[in-house]
């Protein structure tokens, strides 16, 4: 199942001080947040003196009540006017973080993260997607494909490099390996997903689901039919290890599939990087 006929792209890029969009929206968020909180106390605080006016009123229609009121006006013009203000000026550069968000490069989003899977994540960067930093993959690698030596250094580099931010992708070596037997595949990456927790505990863990294979494929090997229970069972497990799991099924367009039926173009991966990125929040 190797990647055939694409060239791998590195770039050797300046290291810059950037503003991460991610933080600064964040940021964006709390003081739009401090701001709303700040005018419900004002409203809070025209409602109470409004109601003292009105009180006192009922109360003693002879009590001048013009001063409270005089106050209850310059309240609501003054404070309201400047919370609406802040309110729009940050709404504005909301829309302006959102943007350097979406514009921002994806090897910089995957700065502190590690990809690991097959021959089909090995795309990520044979296509320049991510840089092979990022990238553990080698092609016939699996939980459960037989090859052991592969699944091993893949899990040794994320032990090494200890990212904030582990996604695997494996899974459609072991759909042939396993004969279809969704249970073998789910065994063995059970006992990888406790590895990982276990020495990595403040690692955000995500895990891929294995892309469908398209007819031509199955035709030639019906075993692929299989790969929609393999997914059921995959998210199952994911609930129960308490880590996430990632459906990049709807990615899927006919027009991706390369000439196996299996692998992906390069149009594919940038829509599956965004949608790492999204669930991740990076």
């Amino acid at each position: 199942m190797d990647i055939e006929n694409k060239t791998s792209v590195y770039e050797e890029k300046e290291e810059t001080q950037k503003v991460n969009p991610e933080e600064q929206k964040s940021e964006i968020k709390s003081e739009k947040d401090r701001v709303l909180q700040t005018a419900v106390i004002v409203a809070v605080g025209i409602l109470v003196i409004g109601g003292i006016t009105v009180a006192l009123r009922l109360s003693n229609p002879q009590k001048d009540t013009k001063k409270g009121t005089e106050i209850l006006k310059t309240m609501d013009a003054m404070d309201v006017s400047k919370a609406d203000k802040k309110i729009k000026e940050l709404e504005a550069q909301e829309r302006e973080a959102e943007q350097d968000a979406e514009e921002q490069p994806a090897s910089e989003k995957f700065t502190d993260c590690l990809v690991m899977g097959d021959s089909i994540t090995q795309g990520l960067y044979e296509y320049g997607v991510l840089d092979q930093a990022n990238v553990q993959a080698d092609r016939g690698a699996g939980v459960s494909a037989g090859d052991n030596e592969k699944l091993a250094d893949h899990i040794a580099r994320a032990k090494e490099m200890k990212p904030s931010v582990l996604f695997l992708s494996y899974g459609m070596n072991d759909v042939g390996a396993q004969n279809g037997d969704a249970d073998g595949f789910i065994k063995a990456y059970r006992l990888v997903i406790r590895d990982l927790k276990k020495s990595l505990p403040d690692t955000k863990i995500y895990i891929n689901s294995i892309l469908p294979a398209a007819q031509t494929a199955i035709d030639q090997n019906s075993v692929y039919a299989e790969i929609p229970k393999f997914n059921q069972k995959l998210k199952k497990l994911c609930e129960k290890e308490k880590v996430t799991f990632i459906d990049n099924t709807d990615l899927v367009k006919q027009e991706y599939y390369a000439g196996d039926g299996i692998h992906m173009s390069t149009g594919y991966y940038k829509e599956w990087v965004n949608h790492m990125a999204e669930v991740a929040e990076l």
